[in-house]
């Protein structure tokens, strides 16, 4: 998933060479935690290498980002805390675009045209990421239908022959 070019795509050059400019490089090592459950995300995060695990407090992972992906975005629109945890999964440190959310809420403020660009980019981004979610979803439900379906099978023909004859 490189999802950050549908935020890339929405933005004008300008836009972007602003980010650029107030972003801060990050690099965690791995098993670094980038973004702690219900802890609140002073940043918008754009990976630029190596590789993210989303977690579920039980340590469950729910995903894993790459080079291109975002993270933050939704506490950034939501403005509550996060229910997953984001941590570097390795082998090597994982870099990002670090940019304070209170510089874009500046931005926003200075220049509403840019919170307009911003917003929709990212509402398609997030539209991007629901579908793709969706797609999985439903081809995990389908292959338990199939499993499921594939057992039944089976019980019926065993239970066809394991009846005793006369």
């Amino acid at each position: 998933m490189q999802n950050a070019r549908y935020i890339a795509a929405g933005l004008s050059d300008a836009d972007m060479l602003w980010l650029l400019s107030v972003g801060k490089l990050r690099v965690l090592r791995p098993g670094e935690t980038l973004v702690a459950s219900g802890k609140p995300v002073a940043d918008l995060f754009f990976v630029t290498d190596g590789r993210l695990e989303v977690r579920l407090d039980d340590g469950t992972r729910v995903a894993e980002l790459h080079h291109g992906d975002v993270v933050g975005e939704m506490s950034f629109v939501e403005r509550h805390s996060p229910l997953v945890s984001v941590v570097a999964a390795g082998p090597k440190p994982t870099e990002m675009l670090a940019i304070p959310r209170k510089l874009i809420l500046d931005r926003f403020e200075q220049e509403p045209v840019f919170a307009a660009r911003f917003y929709r980019a990212l509402a398609v981004f997030l539209s991007e990421r629901l579908r793709e979610t969706t797609a999985a979803v439903r081809a995990q439900a389908k292959s338990l239908r199939d499993d499921k379906a594939d057992k039944e099978a089976r019980a019926r023909f065993s239970r066809l022959f394991s009846k005793s004859g006369p």
